[in-house]
Parts: C-alpha cells; structure tokens; sequence
C-alpha cells in the first residue's frame, strides 16, 4: 500500500544522534502516512538494538558490513512505497513543521524533482551546502583554490555554494545535499537510484545532476530548517575526508563530462587532493602541537639572545661562544619541553604548581646533564642557570597571552567553568542536573526555565522570551534544551537569537544522554550516565598509530644502542615488528584486568599505565579506566619513560 513518505536513514556509529533523527521524525509526521527505513552499516555502537527496542515502527536494515551511503540508501529506496522519498542523514533534526511544508511544496510544484531545506549547524550557523552548483571545470577550480571562501557572495567565484543566493529565500539550484533529499520516487524510478560507484560523497551532485537531466527542477526552499549537526561520522579536516571527497568527484567528472573539460577537471581536482591533504596534515600537526611548537620556538629564541647578551657585556667578545653552541640551545628547550610533557602541562586543565615542577626539573637535569658533559664542552655554566630564567618568564607569558585571547581572563591552567541554561520541565531539569554531575565536568547550573508555570521559584517560568537578555547578565555559555515538552522549532529560533557564541545540547526523549556539536567541523560532545573514552576518538587513535610507527622506526634505525637497555633483548626486534604490523601497541591495557573488554579496543601493549607493585584487579581495572578515558599522546610517552627497559617485555 503507498504512503504518503519514505525516509532512508543511513546509519554508521551514531546512536545517540540517530536516536534524535528519529525522535524529531515522528514529531514532524503531522497528517502525513509515513514508512522510516534505517539502514545500519555494521555499526558496533548498538545501534541495531537502539532502533529494535525503542523504534519497532522503524523499518530496520542491519547490514553486516559497510557497503557505503550509496548501496545502504539503495537497499531501503528499492523497497519504499512513498509516493515522495527522503534521503536524511542519523545527525539532523527537523522543524515540527518540516516534512509537511516539503510535502506541500513538491504537491504545489509539479515541476519540482527534487527539495532541499535550510540547514543549520550545532551553533544555528547557516550550512552553506544548503544549495549548491554543479562542479564543473571553473567551480571546481575556484573550490580548490579557495577563491570561494575567499570572495563568499560573489557569482564569478563563489557558483559551488550559490554563495549569491540569498540564504532566506527560495530558489531553483542545481544540486542539493545528501543529508536532507525529499525526491519523488516516480522521478527516482526514472533516473535511477544511487551511483553505486559513489562509496562516499558525490553521490547527492550526481543524482540531482541526473535529476536536472531529464527536465525536472531542484529547489532549495528556505521557509523550513533543520539542524545538521554534520562531523559525526567523519572528520571534514581530515585527510581521508579530503581523498575519498575529491575522488567522488573524478568520479562525477569522467561520468558526465567529455573531452578536454574532463581532462582538465580530472588534473585540477587530482592537484587538489595533493594540496588539500598536505595543508591538512599541516593544520591537524600544527593544532595537536602548537603548544609545544610555541614553547620551544620561545624558548630557544629566549636562549639565542641571553647567549648573545652574555658574549657582548660579560666576555666582551661577539664570537665567544662556537656556532655548533646553538645545537647545545637547541636541546636545552627540548628537554624543558619534554619536561613540560612529562609533567602534564600540554593536558587541558593542568594545575601552576605542575608547570612549575615541569620548569624546576627541566633546570635540574640540565645542570645535571653540564656536569657529566667533558671540560672541553662546558661552555658556560651561567647561560644554564639563566635558561630557567628564560624558562619562567616565557612559559608563563605565552600562557597568560593565549588565556587572555581565548577567554579573557588570566587564570592559565584552569578549565573554563559551563555556565549552564536548563530549558524544561521541572522533572526533565532535576534529571539532566543528575546526568551533568555523573559526568565529572566543572558546571554550574545559573538558571532552570522552566517550561511550564506553577514550579517553586528556583525555576524561572517568565523568562523565554527575554531568555537573550538574561543569558547575558548571566554569562551563559551553554544551553541544554529538554525537548520533551520544548518545540524543535523554538529550540531553532532561540538558536538564532542567540548566536553561535554559545554551546547548546539537546537531550532526548530517553533522558539518558546530553549531546550537540558546536560547528560543522567538529565531533559532537556527548554527556551520558556512561564514560566518555579519549582513547575511542578518531584523532587519538590516529596519534596513538602513528607514534607507535615512528617510535618503532627508531628503534630499529638504533636497534644495536638501544637493545642494551632491554630488560629481555631476545624479544626486542621481533615486538618491534609486532609494532610495525599493527598487532602490538607500544602501550595497552593491563590484561590482567577481567573488564577489559568493555573498554574501547586496542592492540595489546608491550607495556601498560598500571603503577609497578599494583596487584588488587580492581586497581587494575582502575588504572585501564582511567588511561582509556584521559588518553593523549603524552600519556603514552610518560608510560614509555618510566618503563622504558620493559618495552620489549610480554604484557
């Protein structure tokens, strides 16, 4: 029997986001008869489950494998019976009036192939990706290059957002985003359903190419929105993001274009991927690292002119110091570095006596270091008393200089507090504040708006529509909306007044997680009853293999130096090609512990964090937890230090 809609969710690891997709769906029915298929990609996040117990309405897909956006949306078009099909991604949520307005619009346009909306980011940030071009030879040019961010609103440079198309109005484009694609299924069984060439990306420009094609018109309609929290299955800034996006576009190209125009296109597009993977891997070290790189630059600029002070007003000689002295200045700010590491400086809320510890013992082993160096090398013991001098003044500074510009206050080392706005009901709030507290982050609740009248008077109950003026006075900076008794609509519209310049989360009809993403770019943040794991964050298992590759590589370059200081020489090279093949980690788990599993996974380590001398499981279970859920890359190097004679022992 045909229904009015059918709605294709493609799912990947995103159960609580997909849980809101969901929630917001069947919020926005209205009159409409609606199938919702949910098509699960072998997700490992119990999604499946999620979907089967909370959502038996939902038609579920539980594929075994990933087969890619393209084939899994396939699965679910090939069986709708909706005279409209709408292709939606697991991290958006609707307006209330969302699919009716849709539905209404294609009914009044009979021209009309395909419909997208207004998309917002996690901030109320307009999605520029709302509306798009296609990308011939010139838009693909201008993307690549950036001169479409450089000139936004211009139509010669800017064709692939529509950068000169006013956001808040409706118009006829040319390709729409994937994440939101209200289509007609009689246009979709015409020009067919999903190239499934397409694994990932592209396969939206394509189809609403195909779409334009046969004679149907596209629009992006801007009198309904929605939010796209985007970044939640990949990462935009990444280098995979930049290969597998680009080369959906090749794709397109030698699909549609001929000639020397796909020539062309096909040698800028692979220049493209060359010069955005490099400047992402440039822009993903330099922001892992910056703190690091300040420091030491800092530092040894700091040392190169004491040294040169020193020459002039105390040796009276410009050229007393030898030009190799410079590598000696050289290794004096990476060993203060390395101490910063060490010391827990570069983690995000670390305390001013550790940087101080971090400074005192940089001195001291350099100092120890001098005295152990031959006579002939010890060329002045006053520019190593003077380094922590330097030290001091220039680890403090920058400091106090980043603080101020990123927060406006001077209290380095601290985590900037939440000023928390609860909008809800008084159950819903008292819950959410019971959820914050298990989530062992610095908060304070300022104001509980309620969304009912008649509550005792900690609850405001007057204040929605004066809500901008209030977050002011009270310095919010962030807002969670309990959406049980809240519009998405009005959550969207005090989005808007409000600004990106706040946080918001939104917790769901399961009143079992809090979760939002600031910008388009970012993962989202998740607060629950359960722990959040560093260690299960796509960045830092990144890190963690590509430190573990480097690490494994000196090794070997210096096997017949470094072997005499392992505690069992037999297995040293033989761990070290376990490394290198991915089936060991410099670092794991303590396998002793019994709850292992339920931790994020990771290959075993060669050695662990759990203190020498620890026997009580439950310590060791502890010291597991702990490492999963504060993991960085300095927490392996510290492990690496303090046991650096067993990294070729067996675990």
């Amino acid at each position: 029997m045909r229904c009015d809609l059918s709605i294709v969710i493609v799912n990947y690891n995103v159960q609580h986001f997909l849980r809101q997709t969901l929630e917001s769906v069947f919020r926005a029915q209205a009159k409409l008869s609606l199938e919702v298929f949910v098509v699960d990609n072998n997700s490992k996040d119990d999604s499946v489950v999620m979907v089967q117990r909370d959502f038996p309405e939902v038609k579920l897909i539980a594929n075994k494998d990933n087969p890619g956006f393209s084939k899994a949306n396939n699965q679910a078009i090939s069986q709708s019976k909706g005279k409209y099909v709408l292709l939606l991604n697991p991290d958006t949520i609707l307006q209330e009036d969302t699919l009716q307005t849709c539905f209404d619009f294609m009914e009044n346009h009979p021209d009309a192939g395909a419909l997208g909306a207004k998309m917002l980011d996690g901030s109320g940030q307009f999605l520029p990706e709302s509306k798009r071009g296609f990308p011939s030879p010139w838009v693909s040019f201008c993307k690549a290059t950036g001169l479409s961010v450089l000139f936004p609103k211009s139509k010669v440079f800017n064709q692939y957002h529509l950068g000169f198309l006013d956001e808040n109005q409706t118009h006829e484009v040319d390709v729409l985003c994937g994440a939101f694609m209200f289509m007609t299924k009689d246009v979709l069984d015409k020009v067919g359903m999903l190239d499934e060439d397409f694994f990932m990306y592209g396969e939206d420009i394509d189809l609403s190419y195909r779409i334009k094609k046969a004679g149907h018109k596209v629009y992006y309609l801007s009198s309904t929105q929605l939010i796209h929290f985007k970044g939640e299955s990949t990462k935009k800034s990444s280098v995979n993001y930049v290969r597998v996006f680009y080369q959906a576009m090749i794709i397109f190209a030698k699909k549609h274009f001929a000639g020397k125009g796909a020539g062309l296109l096909i040698f800028m597009l692979n220049l493209a991927i060359f010069g955005r993977a490099l400047l992402s891997l440039i822009k993903r070290f330099t922001q892992s690292f910056l703190p690091q790189i300040l420091d030491f630059g800092g530092m040894l600029g700091g040392l190169l002119f004491v040294k040169e002070i020193w020459e002039q007003f105390y040796f009276q000689n410009a050229d007393y110091f030898p030009a190799t002295y410079t590598y000696n200045l050289i290794g004096y700010s990476l060993i203060y570095v390395l101490a910063l590491g060490i010391h827990g400086v570069y983690k995000r809320n670390y305390k001013i006596g550790q940087l101080i510890r971090a400074i005192s013992v940089g001195l001291i082993l350099l100092l120890a270091i001098y005295a152990l160096m031959p006579t002939e090398y010890r060329y002045s013991r006053a520019i190593v008393l003077l380094s922590g001098v330097v030290a001091s003044i220039w680890f403090f500074a920058i400091r106090l200089v980043r603080r101020y510009i990123e927060y406006r206050d001077l209290r380095i080392g601290q985590e900037i507090r939440k000023r928390i706005f609860i909008i809800g009901s008084r159950t819903e709030i008292e819950h959410v504040e019971s959820i914050l507290k298990q989530s062992m982050r610095d908060h304070e609740v300022v104001a509980r708006i309620s969304t009912m009248e008649g509550f005792e008077s900690k609850f405001h109950t007057t204040t929605l529509d004066k809500i901008e003026v209030f977050a002011e006075l009270e310095k919010a900076n962030e807002f969670i909306f309990c959406v049980q008794d809240l519009e998405w609509q009005k959550v969207i519209e005090l989005m808007n007044k409000l600004g990106p310049s706040i946080e918001y989360k939104m917790v769901g009809d399961d009143q079992m997680s809090i979760l939002g993403s600031k910008s388009k770019n970012t993962s989202g943040e998740l607060y629950s009853v359960k722990f959040e794991f560093n260690l299960a964050k796509r960045d830092n298992i990144i890190k963690k293999r590509i430190f573990d590759i480097v690490l494994a590589l000196v090794h070997l370059l210096c096997f017949w130096i470094l072997i005499w200081g392992q505690a069992q020489k037999s297995n040293y090279f033989k761990a070290l090609i376990q490394v290198l093949l991915r089936k060991r980690s410099f670092v794991g788990y303590d396998t002793r512990d019994a709850k292992v599993e339920e931790l994020p996974s990771i290959s075993k380590g060669l050695i662990h964090s759990t203190p020498k001398g620890v026997e009580d499981l439950s310590w060791v279970h502890r010291a597991n937890l702990i490492y999963a859920k504060d993991y960085n890359l300095w927490k392996d190097i510290e492990v690496i230090l303090k046991k650096w004679k067993y990294v070729t022992s067996n675990n």
